[in-house]
C-alpha cells in the first residue's frame, strides 16, 4: 500500500535524505579512520628506522660519566663497535666541581 498524502510522502523524502546526509557522514568518519590508521602505521615505521639507526651509532659511543656523581662528561668515538665493552666509561669532573 502506497501512499499519496503529501505529509507522507514529505516524511519520507526527509528520512531520505537524513539517511543519506547520515551514510555521507559516516563514509567520511571512516575515511578520516583509515587515514589516521596509516598516518599511524607510516609513524611506527619511521621510528622503527630510526632507533635501527640509533643503535648502529649507539654501538661507536662510550658515555663518560664523573666517577662520582656519574654527571654526563661527553662521548668517546670508538673506531670499533662496542660488543663486549661496557657502554660507559668514567672519568672525573673538571676542577672547581666540588669534588675532592
Amino acid at each position: 500500500m502506497t501512499s499519496s498524502n503529501p505529509t507522507d510522502l514529505a516524511c519520507l523524502r526527509g528520512a531520505l535524505v537524513r539517511s543519506r546526509e547520515l551514510r555521507q557522514g559516516t563514509t567520511g568518519w571512516a575515511r578520516r579512520a583509515a587515514e589516521g590508521r596509516r598516518a599511524s602505521r607510516r609513524l611506527r615505521q619511521h621510528a622503527r628506522v630510526l632507533r635501527a639507526h640509533y643503535q648502529s651509532l649507539r654501538q661507536h659511543y662510550l658515555l663518560v660519566e664523573c666517577t662520582w656523581c656519574q654527571k654526563h662528561l661527553s662521548w668517546q668515538y670508538m673506531d670499533t663497535p662496542l660488543v663486549e665493552v661496557p657502554p660507559t666509561s668514567h672519568g672525573v669532573c673538571p676542577l672547581g666541581s666540588g669534588h675532592h
